[in-house]
Parts: C-alpha cells; sequence; structure tokens
C-alpha cells in the first residue's frame, strides 16, 4: 500500500469523524492524495466533470419536481382514501394505507429520508387518531418509507447505473418490482397481524358505491406510476423522457384538477428541486473523482485476488453485512459513489450478474436507513409521533425483520428479482 493511499485513507476517516459533510470530504481528501502523490490537481476537476456529464441525471430534478407536486397538489388525500375504502374492513387498515401509500407516492418522491418525513406529517397523526401509540405509527412509517428508494423510479438507482457504468437502469428497475411488491405485502401482513393482536380498529366497511367513486377519483393518481413505468418498460420513452412526462402530468393534475397548487408555489419546489439535484450531482462528481484514485492505486487488483477464492454465496453475504452497516452510518447516496465503484466490478468478476448486484447493493443501503439503532429514518419519524427512538426501533423490528428476509431472498435466489428482466430481453 502506498504513502498516497494511505493519505487518502486517513483523511477521509478523519473528516468523517470531525463531521464535514461527505461530498466536501471525497473533494478534500481526494485533492490532498493528488498532490501527495504528485498528479496535477486539474485532475479533481476532469475527473468530476466525467463524473457529473451524464444524460441520465436529467431525469432527477423532475422526479423530484413530481414529487413536490404530488405532495403539494392534495394528491396524497385522494390515494389515502381510495386504499381506505378497499382495505378499511382489515384490522389495522390505516397502518396498511400509510404501507401502500408509501409504495406508490414513495416511489415517485424517491427518496426514502423525504417520504418519511413528507407523508409522516400526515399519515402518523391518522394512525394516532386511531389509536394506535406512537412508537407503532412512527415505526410504520420509517419501515414504510423504505419503499420508495426501492420501488422505480428511482433517483439511488440511477446514481448507482451511473456510478459503475456498464449497468441498464430500465433493467434494474425492472428487477426492483417484485422485492418491493413483496417487501410491501409482507409489511401489511405485520401490520394488520400486530392490530389484531392489540385490537386496533379497522377503518369502517364502505358500500360499493364509494368504493366506486373514491376509485375514479384516484385513477388519475394511479396513472402515473403506470405511465412512468410503462412508457420506460415499454420503449415508448427513456428514463429522462419519463421524467419529464412525469412533470407535465402531475402539473396538469395539480394545477387544472386539484387546483391546490399556485404559481407563487413554483419557486420554491425549484429550489427544492435543484437542491436536491445538486446533491446528487456534486456527490457524483466528488465520488468518482475519488474512484480514479482508487482506481489509479489499483485497489481493485488487490481485492479481486483474495475474493475470487471465495463463492458467490459467501462474496453476497460479505456485501449484505458491509452495506447494511454502511446504511446505519452513511448516507445512502454517499455509500453509493464510494463503495459501487468498487463491490460491481468484484461482482462482475465473480460471475455475478450486473442487475442481480445492483439490486442488492441499493435495498442493502435503503434497509439501513431504518435499521437500529443508528437509522435515520427512526430519527425523522418519532419527534413527529412524539414519541422516543427507541421505542420506534422497537416496534420497527417485525417489519425490519421480514423486509431483510426479501433481501436475502433476492440475495441467494436471484431468478426471484431477474424474472422479469429475463421476459423483457435485459439479461439477452
Amino acid at each position: 500500500m502506498s504513502i498516497s493511499l494511505i493519505v487518502l485513507i486517513v483523511c477521509f476517516l478523519f473528516l468523517m469523524v470531525i463531521g464535514l459533510p461527505i461530498a466536501y470530504n471525497l473533494l478534500v481528501s481526494t485533492f490532498v492524495y493528488l498532490l501527495v502523490a504528485g498528479i496535477n490537481p486539474v485532475q479533481l476537476a476532469i475527473k468530476m466533470y466525467a463524473g457529473m456529464n451524464s444524460f441520465n441525471f436529467l431525469a432527477v430534478p423532475f422526479f423530484v419536481m413530481t414529487g413536490q407536486l404530488m405532495l403539494r397538489g392534495g394528491l396524497l388525500d385522494t390515494l389515502v382514501k381510495f386504499v381506505n375504502v378497499w382495505f378499511g374492513n382489515l384490522k389495522g387498515a390505516i397502518a396498511i394505507v400509510t404501507i401502500v401509500a408509501s409504495l406508490l407516492m414513495g416511489s415517485i418522491v424517491g427518496l426514502a429520508v423525504a417520504a418519511a418525513a413528507s407523508l409522516g406529517v400526515f399519515l402518523i397523526p391518522m394512525m394516532k387518531k386511531q389509536g394506535y401509540s406512537s412508537e407503532f405509527s412512527a415505526a410504520v412509517m420509517s419501515s414504510a418509507s423504505l419503499l420508495g428508494p426501492i420501488m422505480p423510479p428511482s433517483v439511488l438507482m440511477i446514481l448507482y447505473c451511473s456510478a459503475v457504468g456498464s449497468t441498464s437502469i430500465s433493467g434494474l428497475f425492472m428487477a426492483a418490482v417484485t422485492p418491493a411488491i413483496l417487501i410491501t405485502l409482507l409489511q401489511c401482513l405485520v401490520a394488520h397481524r400486530t392490530a389484531v393482536k392489540r385490537g386496533y380498529p379497522a377503518y369502517g366497511k364502505t358500500s360499493w358505491k364509494e368504493r366506486g367513486q373514491a376509485t375514479l377519483k384516484a385513477i388519475p393518481v394511479l396513472l402515473l406510476p403506470v405511465i412512468i413505468l410503462g412508457g420506460i418498460f415499454g420503449g415508448v420513452f427513456s428514463i429522462t423522457e419519463a421524467s419529464g412526462v412525469a412533470v407535465v402530468y402531475s402539473a396538469l393534475l395539480a394545477f387544472l384538477v386539484k387546483r391546490s397548487v399556485k404559481l407563487k408555489d413554483i419557486p420554491q419546489m425549484i429550489v427544492e428541486a435543484a437542491a436536491t439535484s445538486g446533491l446528487v450531482l456534486l456527490l457524483s462528481g466528488a465520488g468518482t473523482a475519488m474512484a480514479w484514485c482508487i482506481a489509479n492505486e489499483r485497489v481493485m487488483n488487490m481485492l479481486i485476488g483474495p475474493f475470487s477464492a471465495l463463492p458467490s454465496w459467501a462474496f453476497l453475504l460479505l456485501v449484505n453485512i458491509l452495506l447494511l452497516i454502511c446504511g446505519m452510518f452513511m448516507d445512502d447516496y454517499a455509500s453509493t459513489v464510494i463503495l459501487a465503484p468498487i463491490i460491481a466490478p468484484i461482482a462482475w468478476a465473480l460471475g455475478i450478474n450486473p442487475l442481480h448486484i445492483g439490486l442488492v447493493f441499493c435495498v442493502n443501503l435503503v434497509i439501513g436507513l431504518a435499521t437500529p439503532p443508528f437509522g435515520i429514518t427512526l430519527f425523522v419519524t418519532s419527534p413527529t409521533a412524539g414519541c422516543s427512538v427507541e421505542g420506534t426501533a422497537k416496534e420497527a423490528l417485525p417489519f425490519l425483520a421480514v423486509t431483510l428476509g426479501v433481501l436475502l431472498l433476492v440475495t441467494f435466489v436471484p431468478d426471484l428479482a431477474l424474472w422479469l428482466p429475463q421476459r423483457m430481453g435485459y439479461l439477452g
């Protein structure tokens, strides 16, 4: 190991300990490495530009803007009413509503923390009003918020594919559909069984007329993910084009149908979309620069040798453990730009399908966001519910257990997730 590589690692760890934001940490550490290694610091700007210069990143601000329009446009109310009239007769109905709404709306919002914060403000008080404990309400929201970055379209998966290359974004989206649906169903089952055990109430029975009315009102909202995913998977438009269509469609709903968003709201939405997009671009650029430093030190050659002696299942198990821990302590975007360029090539060398390792990578990091004791979504939902993080973490364990179960299934039974990309021709 060279002196310059040691300096890079020590600098990165030191800046992380003192709390410097990860994007700036990557930039400073890379700059210090270039100085110590005697490389022209201009390389930092060149590699950053290469990491940012991806057409796929144009989709990020559009998807974030779509999420803003959906949330500010009052479309969540329509969706909650729709789920309520169909599942309201079940015990734990409002918890099931939270999970299903997080799947549908969270996939548009795209960020677990954003979904936990924005949806939680609306759904957690609804659960508490129905008699659910504060801890259980926060736990349901914390766990359900993970569905957004797993169910396509996912900003995290776009970032992953841009970081590693050689992986189809559309193919990875397809691979994520089955795990997302399985996690949703199992979380709903946990919520229902807990509600039965504790005597939490059902929402109430509804007539077929009410169901029909709620369904008609919800159809425009439900069509949004259908248009996005159907267009992408059907080859009608690219990921970036799909994001533009999503903005136009959601704007029509928010401005003309619901009429709940005003022109004065647009600047704030643009600022929020720009902030999220800027974070993704900065992390991608800084991560690409550091990845180049790691490649320059031939770290991959040092790692592939020892790992090549492992069977693929053992490597995947180690990856699961590593990423779950990283997900607890580090932002999923930052973990992606740092670790994806290292882990993915090793997995490919072991013969692991690029879509498979990409799915395992992304789902792992997302689950880490809600894993006690440091999962960030636990800290987001607990204050909203007015309870301790410890209480939320305890209540979240059953939801986390079934989510981890699905992760293990797709890790060691890859056909469970890859059958859809296979059918659509993404695996050759």
